[in-house]
């Protein structure tokens, strides 16, 4: 059995306010193998979000633990956060946020420079990725010459760039038309299975959810196994 990259021990989440208390996630547990995608399906407010935004240290549970790695990530102050996204994290969000300022190959390098990569190693490193995601003939343009689609092939190579132990895709298609989803979906799977990554996606396209390894639904707070 492979070893688990990512564990979940019984974590919630309640915003409370002066008017109202409110549970978002209750008591949720599993854990991801490396190498292996996992599906989290749910409606709109269900939580997938918040539970992403937990795993990813940009927002801290009510209750539980949550491990990555080799880091307990409930438990991590500010700067340590810091250097656990960076080491461990590939981040795919619904909007690519790709910099404008900076051509597609700049802005896939950009990780693996901040990373301590020199400038040619995040070169080649990018142009490789690029090339995974088809778009090596686009890789001098910037963001305002390239469709929506081709946007976020880049945002998926420059997830990948740094070498992350886990990926987050947080609605990563959810902006694109139904061609366009479908090619960054193929796209997505084919290039994490390619790098062995582990990819944790979150989506509302129950169709999606039947190419992961694992399928969770999260409904009233509780992760239910698919």
């Amino acid at each position: 059995m492979s070893e688990a990259v990512l564990i979940l021990k019984e974590v919630g989440k309640t915003y409370t306010s002066s008017s109202e208390k409110l549970t978002i996630l209750k008591n949720i547990s599993f854990s991801v193998e490396a190498g292996k995608i996992v599906v989290i399906t749910g409606e709109s407010g269900s939580g997938k979000s918040t539970l992403l935004n937990l795993i990813g240290g940009l927002d801290t549970p009510s209750y539980g633990t949550i491990e990555a790695g080799r880091y307990q990530v409930d438990a991590l102050r500010e700067e340590e956060l810091t250097i656990y996204r960076r080491n461990v994290l590939g981040l795919v969000f619904q909007f690519h946020y790709l910099l404008r300022e900076f051509t597609a190959l700049e802005n896939v390098m950009l990780p693996a420079r901040i990373a301590g990569n020199s400038r040619s190693e995040a070169r080649e490193k990018a142009e490789a990725l690029i090339a995974d995601v088809g778009l090596s003939d686009r890789r001098e343009h910037y963001p305002s010459s390239l469709s929506g689609g081709e946007r976020q092939r880049i945002a998926v190579a420059r997830a990948l760039v740094g070498e992350p132990l886990l990926i987050l895709a947080d609605e990563p298609t959810g902006n694109l038309d139904e061609g366009n989803s479908r090619m960054v979906e193929d796209l997505l799977f084919s290039v994490v299975r390619k790098h062995g990554k582990t990819l944790i996606l979150v989506t509302h396209d129950s169709q999606l959810a039947q190419r992961g390894d694992q399928h969770y639904n999260l409904h009233n707070g509780e992760l239910l196994c698919v």
